[in-house]
C-alpha cells in the first residue's frame, strides 16, 4: 500500500471516530484556505485605492479596523492551525510546512496586537513648558455631556468616513435624555472670526470697524464692547491700537521728531552697501540705486522711500539740483563720478567712461518717532446710533469727528482709513467658528456643524464646533456641551524638552539636521533619562536592549518645528508592541520556506532502497 493511500485510511477512520477531527479537517482544508487567500487579497486591493483615492483613515474604518477583517484573519489562523494539525503525526519532512504555518500564525497574532494595543501619533513641546504625557492620535472623537447628570461621555466620530450633509445627517442620542445630537455639515478646514452679537442681558454698547491699510485690500475687522476687560481694546499690530472708552480723552501732542542731515555714496555695482553717514546717528530709511536700463543707455538714479514708494529720474535731470520730496525730505546729488577710484585717499574719477559710476546723495529732514505708536479712541456719541472718535499718529495733527453706521473716515493715519460697519446699544463679542472658502489658502482645523432636536421636533440654533473645541448647544427643554477632537493616549511617563536647534548648510538657510536634547521621566520608578534626537536618529523610552527588541518601548522621531519659533517642536510617537511577534513571524516563515525546499532535496537526493 502507498503512502498515500495509508494516509488516506488514518484520516477516514480519525475523522470516522472524532467530531472534533473532522472540525478540524474541515477547517484545515485547502479549499477553505485558498478561498480565504484570493478573499483577502481583493479586500486588501480594495482597500489600496480607498486609501489612495480617499484617506487611511477611511481605509481603516471600512477594512482593516472593522470587525468582519478581524474576523476574517482569526479564521485565516484556524486554517493554518488546522492544517498544519492535519498532518499530525508529523514526519521530517513536515518540517518546513510546519515551521511556515506557525511563522504566519505568529506574524498575523503581531498584527492584531499591534493594531489593538499600539498606536502612532504625534505630542507638541515647548521649552520651558510643563513636561508632557499626552500622545495626539489621529483618532477623532465626540465628548457628550448628558443634559440630565453632567457627565462626559465619549465616542468616535469620524467624520471623513461618512461625512454627514443637510441631506445625510447622522444623529447621536444625548445619554439621559430624549434628546437627539444632529450632525448634518462637516468642513476641512475652518476659521475663527469675533463678531458683535446682541444680548439684551448685556448694559454696554458694542461695534464692528473695519480698518483698511497699507497691507492689502482685506479690510481687517474690529470689534469693541465698552467696559469690558478683554474687548475693550484692540491691537492693529504693534504700533497702532483702537480702544473704546466712556469718554474721549485729551488729544496728546507728538513729540517733535528728531532733524537729520544724512549723506550716501552709491555705488552703482553695490548698491546695497552704501557708505553711510547719518548725524542723529539713525538711518533715514533712503534707498538709491544707480544704474541704466541698457547698455549704453544714460545712467538712473531710482529713490526709493521708506514706505516703499519711490521713482527713477535721469542722472543729469537731478544732478546738482535739490528735490523737495513730498514726505518733507530735502535730496541734493551733490557730486559724480564716472569710474570712481581713491587718489591720497580721497574720491576721484579716472576717466569719463561709466565703469565704475558712483554718486554723493546729500538729505536733509525728519525722522518719525517711532516711541509714539499710532492710537484710535472712540466714545458714545452724542446722539443715539453715533460714536465720537479721535485719531493720533507719531506724524501729522489729531483727526477728530463724529460717525455713523456706513459711514469711512480717515482715523489720522497715512495709508489708513476707517468704515463703521454697525453699533449695537446692548452687545457682546462672540467667536464664532465658520468654514474656510475654497479659495482661502490659510491653515485651519476641521469642523462640525451640528444642532440638538427636541423629541417634538423643535431645534436649538446650530453652530460649527472646531477641532480641539467645545461648545455649549441648547434646545426647548435641554443644555449640553458638545466636544470634537482628536483621541489623546496617555503615556506611562512624560517627556520635556530642554532645547531645540536647527543647524543650517554652510552660506543658505537650508536646514542641514534637527536636534531636540529631551529628558524622559517616570516618577514611579523615579527615573530620568536625557535623550538627544537628531534627523533619522530618533529616541526610545524605557532605555535597554530588552524593550526594544520586545517591542514595549516608545519611539520618538522628529516630525516637525516652527521656523519662527525654536523653542517649539514636534515628535512622531510609534507604540508598536506586537514587533517582536511580527519579526518572529517573518523569521519563521523565510526558515520554514527554505526548509520545505531544502529538505524536498535531501529527500530526492536519498538512493531508492
Amino acid at each position: 500500500m502507498s503512502l498515500d493511500e495509508s494516509r488516506k485510511q488514518m484520516v477516514s477512520a480519525r475523522c470516522a471516530r472524532s467530531p472534533i477531527w473532522r472540525i478540524v479537517h474541515a477547517l484545515g482544508s485547502l479549499d477553505l484556505a485558498m478561498l480565504l487567500l484570493i478573499t483577502l487579497t481583493g479586500v486588501c486591493a480594495a482597500a489600496t485605492f480607498l486609501e489612495s483615492g480617499f484617506s487611511a483613515r477611511v481605509a481603516r474604518a471600512y477594512v482593516y479596523g472593522s470587525p468582519w477583517f478581524n474576523l476574517w484573519l482569526i479564521l485565516l489562523c484556524l486554517n493554518l492551525i488546522c492544517s498544519a494539525a492535519t498532518r499530525w503525526p508529523w514526519q521530517r519532512h513536515h518540517t518546513g510546512f510546519v515551521i511556515t504555518h506557525a511563522g504566519i500564525i505568529i506574524l498575523l497574532a503581531g498584527a492584531l496586537v499591534g493594531r489593538s494595543r499600539g498606536f502612532e501619533g504625534s505630542v507638541d513641546l515647548s521649552r520651558g513648558a510643563p513636561p508632557a504625557q499626552d500622545v495626539l492620535l489621529d483618532r477623532p472623537r465626540l465628548t457628550v455631556e448628558s443634559p440630565a447628570t453632567g457627565q462626559l461621555f465619549s465616542t468616535p466620530f469620524d467624520p471623513e468616513v461618512r461625512t454627514p450633509r443637510p441631506d445625510r445627517p447622522r444623529f447621536l442620542p444625548l445619554p439621559g435624555s430624549d434628546v437627539q445630537l444632529v450632525i448634518d455639515g462637516y468642513a476641512n478646514r475652518s476659521i475663527e472670526k469675533t463678531e458683535l452679537t446682541p444680548d439684551p442681558a448685556s448694559t454696554n454698547p458694542g461695534f464692528s470697524m473695519e480698518f483698511t491699510g497699507p497691507f492689502g485690500p482685506e479690510p481687517i475687522r474690529v470689534s469693541l464692547v465698552l467696559n469690558s476687560a478683554s474687548d475693550s481694546r484692540a491691537d492693529l499690530g504693534p504700533q497702532a491700537s483702537v480702544e473704546f472708552l466712556p469718554a474721549l480723552p485729551k488729544s496728546t501732542r507728538p513729540t517733535s521728531a528728531p532733524t537729520f542731515r544724512e549723506t550716501q555714496m552709491i555705488l552703482a555695482r553695490d548698491p546695497a552697501q552704501p557708505i553711510l553717514h547719518n548725524t542723529s546717528g539713525q538711518p533715514s530709511g533712503f534707498h538709491f540705486f544707480l544704474g541704466s536700463r541698457k547698455s549704453g543707455d544714460p545712467l538712473e538714479l531710482e529713490i526709493l522711500r521708506p514706505d516703499g514708494s519711490g521713482e527713477i529720474y535721469r542722472l543729469n535731470d537731478v544732478l546738482n539740483r535739490t528735490l523737495e520730496d513730498f514726505s518733507g525730505a530735502k535730496i541734493l546729488v551733490a557730486r559724480y563720478w564716472p569710474n570712481l577710484v581713491l587718489k591720497d585717499g580721497q574720491p576721484s574719477t579716472d576717466g569719463d567712461r561709466p565703469e565704475n559710476p558712483a554718486v554723493l546723495v546729500m538729505l536733509e529732514g525728519t525722522l518719525p518717532d517711532t516711541t509714539t505708536p499710532s492710537r484710535l479712541t472712540f466714545s458714545p456719541g452724542p446722539t443715539p446710533g453715533t460714536l465720537s472718535f479721535l485719531g493720533e499718529s507719531a506724524s501729522g495733527t489729531p483727526a477728530t469727528g463724529i460717525v455713523r453706521p456706513g459711514e469711512t473716515f480717515s482715523p489720522g493715519w497715512k495709508g489708513w482709513s476707517a468704515k463703521l460697519v454697525s453699533i449695537e446699544k446692548n452687545a457682546r463679542i462672540e467667536t464664532v467658528t465658520l468654514p474656510s472658502e475654497k479659495s482661502d489658502s490659510r491653515s485651519g482645523r476641521p469642523a462640525l456643524h451640528a444642532f440638538l432636536r427636541s423629541p417634538d421636533g423643535s431645534s436649538g440654533p446650530p453652530r460649527w464646533i472646531a477641532s480641539g473645541t467645545s461648545a455649549v448647544m441648547t434646545s426647548p427643554g435641554a443644555t449640553s456641551r458638545i466636544g470634537f477632537g482628536l483621541e489623546l493616549q496617555a503615556l506611562p511617563f512624560s517627556i520635556r524638552l530642554d532645547s531645540f536647534d536647527v543647524p543650517r548648510d554652510p552660506g543658505t538657510d537650508e536646514p542641514a539636521n534637527f536636534r531636540a536634547s529631551i529628558t524622559f521621566a517616570d516618577p514611579k520608578k523615579n527615573l530620568e533619562v536625557p535623550a538627544q534626537l537628531e534627523m533619522n536618529h530618533p529616541a526610545t523610552f524605557p532605555p535597554g536592549l530588552l524593550p526594544q527588541i520586545t517591542g514595549l518601548s516608545y519611539k520618538f522621531s522628529q516630525a516637525g518645528w516652527d521656523p519662527q519659533d525654536l523653542n517649539r517642536t514636534t515628535l512622531q510617537v510609534l507604540h508598536d508592541p506586537g514587533w517582536l511577534l511580527k519579526w518572529s513571524g517573518s523569521l519563521l516563515m523565510v526558515a520554514g520556506i527554505f526548509s520545505m525546499f531544502y529538505l524536498r532535496r535531501e529527500t530526492q537526493s536519498q538512493p531508492s532502497p
